[in-house]
């Protein structure tokens, strides 16, 4: 009876699987020859190879990707391991979803993540991980259980060490857990599990820096918080006045040509802050316009019209899906609330469709709502305050 069940989901799998294969081998070289597409456009197989040889000192990006890239070993094992994983990103949604398997399969033909998988990129890992995460904390405001909270602060570590945009994460867990009165000590938990596994990369990074504070990676965060904040090029990073980003950062690199990596991250943080200072009312329509980017906009633009319909099908489905939710219990305002701060990092930072990918396994889960007929029951949230 279960294994009748679980039959949505083998298929769900299976056409995850197959499709995202079919992409990566098949499909992406046309694209790439095309449209001129850069299959590892972050170089992360160089910086995988220095992790192999032993001498792996950079602090631009978390180690979670490269040495994921590291132990593949080539670019097509690469690509088979990221159909894995974000197949099995199928079985998380369904888990998440509680085991609707129409979540799934929102998941399994979702164009964008497909799109990911042929790119050498973090975003297939990243969003694991942070479905994982998502699946310990609601497991973990399920039982209420001390180790299920360390547990979830270990996994969002991980989250970080790929990606460090979640690291400010657990003071909204904080605001939601006082909203609903769930327990502080659990909260101290994940951060005490996140902190624990954070801790030694950012003591390595404390070495490599000679004494700069940085918890996981600068990511380029500042470079790419002053491109999006911009206003000459209205934080856009392709297009005609990408001349003139390029050339803004470059009189900025030559202006503090002594500084560290880590200095010069801060030194484009203080650059962006005067950008939005400056013309305040600038700043908040390009913030907005950031706010549409992340969700129907790639850098590029490509196919703008096919990506504005297939997200907004989407989002709509997750409309329909939250209104048949209403009341709303803990664990769907903390997927809400999750969405809404990726979000918001990308609005004040930089944004386009690409980083939308992170938070879509949730608008899925959300979206099969709409097919939901009956309430949802407020039983979770007692339950977590208990």
């Amino acid at each position: 009876m279960r294994a009748l069940a679980l039959r949505p989901l083998w298929i769900c799998l299976l056409v995850a699987l197959v499709a995202r294969l079919v992409f990566a081998f098949c499909l992406f070289p046309i694209f790439q020859q095309r449209w001129h597409l850069r299959e590892d456009g972050d170089d992360y197989g160089a910086l995988a190879q220095t992790m192999r040889e032993g001498h792996y000192d950079d602090v631009t990006r978390g180690p979670v990707f490269p040495a994921f890239v590291a132990m593949a070993g080539s670019p097509s094992m690469v690509k088979f391991l990221q159909a894995l994983l974000d197949a099995g990103t199928c079985v998380l949604v369904f888990l998440i979803a509680r085991g609707n398997w129409k979540a799934a399969a929102l998941w399994a033909v979702y164009p964008f993540a497909i799109w990911r998988v042929g790119f050498i990129s973090k975003e297939v890992v990243a969003t694991f991980l942070l479905a994982a995460y998502v699946g310990m904390q609601l497991l973990a405001l399920r039982n209420g259980k001390i180790r299920t909270w360390l547990a979830a602060g270990g996994v969002l570590a991980l989250v970080n060490l790929c990606k460090p945009t979640f690291l400010a994460w657990p003071i909204a867990v904080l605001a939601l857990a006082f909203l609903h009165r769930v327990s502080f000590a659990r909260v101290a938990a994940l951060l005490a599990g996140m902190v624990v596994v954070i801790a030694p990369w950012t003591w390595r990074n404390y070495v490599a820096t000679h004494g700069a504070f940085l918890p996981v990676a600068t990511e380029r965060g500042g470079v790419t918080t002053f491109v999006g904040n911009y206003q000459p090029t209205l934080g856009l990073w392709e297009g005609p006045g990408k001349p003139i980003w390029l050339q803004a950062t470059e009189e900025i690199k030559k202006q503090h040509a002594d500084a560290s990596v880590a200095e010069l991250d801060h030194v484009y943080y203080a650059a962006a802050w005067k950008e939005i200072t400056g013309n305040p009312v600038k700043a908040t329509e390009i913030c907005l316009r950031k706010c549409v980017r992340f969700w129907c906009l790639g850098a590029k633009r490509r196919e703008e019209y096919s990506s504005v319909i297939i997200q907004f099908t989407y989002l709509a489905a997750m409309g329909i899906g939250l209104r048949r939710r209403w009341p709303w219990d803990l664990e769907v305002v903390l997927m809400l609330s999750l969405i809404v701060y990726v979000m918001l990092i990308h609005a004040l930072t930089y944004a386009d469709l690409r980083f939308s990918i992170y938070v879509m396994p949730f608008v899925c889960v959300l979206a099969s709502g709409l097919f939901q007929t009956t309430d949802r029951s407020t039983e979770l949230t007692t339950a977590a305050a208990a």
